[in-house]
């Protein structure tokens, strides 16, 4: 199942999956962001170093699902 790209406007928490919230890339404190603060936050100079980890969780969460998946099995 191919899931849409998380939009601006989404809050991280809703877009992480838990599985995904155990992670060391994820800050419970941006949490309740959304996903375009989260961005302006990594773009920023310098850049938040927690904020470009959490905009990698949420642009990557489809393919780390699937890779936990595969060590599962």
């Amino acid at each position: 199942m191919v899931r849409p790209v998380a939009q601006d406007g989404d809050i991280a928490d809703d877009v992480i999956p838990g599985s995904l919230k155990r992670s060391p890339s994820y800050h419970r404190d941006y949490g309740k962001r959304t996903f375009k603060e989260i961005k302006d936050l990594a773009r920023a100079n310098p850049p938040d170093p927690r904020a470009r980890q959490m905009k990698k969780l949420i642009e990557q969460a489809d393919r780390l699902r699937q890779k936990a998946q595969r060590r599962r099995s």
